[in-house]
């Protein structure tokens, strides 16, 4: 078997959408996986640089993998939205209920 080239397709800033992205290019039956990095100061007393997880696949399927990278950080920043508003409406009718059930005073 001839080795293979792999090339990063993207970086992001948490392990979740690491894993995310590496099951929708498996599930596209791409050889995908993410590798850590950051975190680390080379100097002693230097800041720790942020932590980021790079996507690789393989250079042949790089540009499918874009295309499916792309589609999919789209869905996750519209699933973010919905989260936020769905939280701003939980509380916003929390605040109603409470004020609901607050007996006037006399």
């Amino acid at each position: 078997m001839a080795p293979r080239t792999f090339s990063v397709a993207t970086s992001v800033q948490d392990p979740l959408t690491a894993e995310r992205l590496v099951e929708v290019l498996q599930e596209a039956q791409l050889d995908a996986f993410s590798r850590a990095g950051g975190a680390a100061s080379s100097a002693a007393f230097a800041s720790a640089s942020p932590a980021y997880w790079d996507i690789l696949v393989p250079s042949e399927g790089f540009e499918q993998a874009l295309g499916l990278i792309n589609t999919e950080l789209q869905e996750i920043e519209r699933d973010g939205e919905a989260n936020a508003k769905a939280a701003e409406e939980e509380a916003m009718s929390a605040e109603n209920l409470s004020g609901e059930n607050q007996t006037p005073e006399s």
